[in-house]
């Protein structure tokens, strides 16, 4: 059973517009167009059984129109002109029903009532009072005319019971068509509504990221350019001893790598953020796009004291764009090197599981235990400086959950209990039929 109802919602919604299409009272306005056809539909033979035949012509003529007005809107969209000819047109369709079926004793009056809160509930605003007045003519107008010439309405009902029939058929008519008119306006609502909400939350996230941005660049990009400053003019204005000068030339060596993969981290995060992720996924072999960068590593986990292992498959042959893999990579290496003692060690490791491509970055920590959260992947956590007090701002691991997912892959972590903490990334391997394909193109 919901099953079935989710369908015919979802039915009724393709019916009606997506939100990306149309506004919402132009949605309201095409589910009052598709209940009014149906409704009418209905009266059609219920009119004839109870011997109003001409009343059951109308209907079945507006209710054609109706289904018109609806085509109109939905697929040519001209709202405005269906929304002004579904006014004019219901108001005419009611004065002809008014005469052909009995006026006052039968069930019009009630069918002006649904007509204007239809009204109501699809023009706009600024038009609210004008077709509520023009209804309240019309049905003043109606009545006075009744009550001075009754010769021009007569009782169109050859039986009693049939206008019992009527009247009350029309009531339990109208009452279903504004509950469930009332009901679409209320859900419609309710989607607008977390529609906003959800869109506010997305600003609310932004301009918090727009702020850590902009304290990226004020603050943690230039308080390293300053040091480096700093520095430069120490080694040119005063007179120190080499042992001073080499201890010097480290710091700034690493004030200098740090500040340069802050910096292409902002870039690749700005960039993606203003134009979006534009990319191309690739066969690559993994040992040599990584082989290059991972003679850089070495050196600087040796730096520091740091082993760095490596276990590399030849083989592997992974779906991804090189350069957004390299970026994974790297800002991982970076991190277990940032957060490792000084003799500790790492191991990095790229292997087969089944048909994906396991990455694998292990550190051995600071020798306590480390308790992570899943915020390290969203720019609004906040950032801890390493083991050398090197900084940085959290957005190197933002930038490995958004490259990753955008290639396909997952990424997670594990913390150890006793130090440490491993991260772990899955990429879709190229299929055994594509590596064979690229091996015959190779040797020939």
């Amino acid at each position: 059973m919901p099953k079935i109802k989710s369908y015919l919602f979802h039915i009724w919604h393709s019916l009606n517009g997506s939100v990306s299409q149309f506004p919402l009272t132009t949605r309201i306005f095409h589910s009052i167009c598709l209940i009014s056809v149906l409704a009418l539909a209905y009266n059609v033979p219920l009119n004839y059984m109870v011997g109003l035949p001409w009343v059951a012509v109308v209907s079945a003529l507006v209710g054609a129109l109706f289904a018109t007005l609806y085509y109109l809107s939905r697929v040519k969209r001209k709202t405005m002109l269906a929304m002004l000819i579904f006014c004019i047109a219901g108001d005419l369709m009611f004065i002809a029903v008014f005469f052909l079926n009995s006026g006052i004793n039968g069930p019009t009056d009630i069918f002006f009532i649904l007509t204007m809160v239809m009204m109501v509930a699809i023009v706009p605003v600024s038009q609210y009072w004008v077709w509520v007045i023009t209804n309240v003519i019309i049905v003043s107008g109606l009545h006075y005319l009744q009550y001075s010439f009754p010769e021009l309405v007569p009782n169109a009902y050859h039986e009693e019971v049939n206008r019992y029939v009527d009247i009350t058929s029309a009531y339990f008519t109208v009452v279903a068509v504004a509950l469930f008119s009332f009901y679409l306006i209320r859900r419609n609502y309710e989607s607008e509504r977390k529609s906003a909400e959800q869109k506010t939350a997305m600003m609310r996230l932004l301009n918090e990221e727009k702020n850590k941005l902009f304290s990226i660049i004020s603050h943690d990009l230039r308080a390293p350019l300053s040091n480096i400053q700093n520095y430069l003019e120490l080694l040119t204005v005063v007179d120190i001893s080499e042992d001073e000068r080499f201890k010097i030339n480290s710091d700034l060596l690493q004030s200098t790598r740090s500040t340069l993969d802050l910096l292409n981290n902002v870039l690749s995060w700005s960039k993606s953020q203003m134009q979006g992720l534009s990319f191309k996924l690739s066969p690559y072999n993994v040992y040599q796009l990584l082989s290059s960068p991972m003679l850089l590593f070495i050196r600087i986990a040796e730096s520091k004291n740091i082993r760095l292992e490596i276990s590399i498959d030849p083989k592997l042959e992974v779906v991804a764009n090189g350069d957004m893999l390299q970026l994974v990579i790297r800002n991982l290496i970076n991190n277990a090197i940032k957060f490792t003692a000084p003799g500790g060690r790492i191991i990095f490791s790229a292997q087969r599981h089944d048909d994906l491509c396991h990455f694998m970055v292990k550190d051995s920590g600071t020798g306590k235990p480390v308790k992570l959260s899943t915020d390290i992947f969203y720019l609004n956590s906040d950032s801890t400086a390493g083991t050398s007090n090197e900084k940085g701002v959290g957005l190197g691991l933002v930038l490995c959950k958004e490259f990753t997912e955008a290639q396909n892959g997952r990424i997670w972590f594990e913390s150890d209990s006793v130090s440490g903490s491993s991260f772990f990334v899955q990429l879709p391997l190229v299929s055994e039929e594509e590596v064979v394909r690229m091996e015959t193109l190779f040797t020939q």
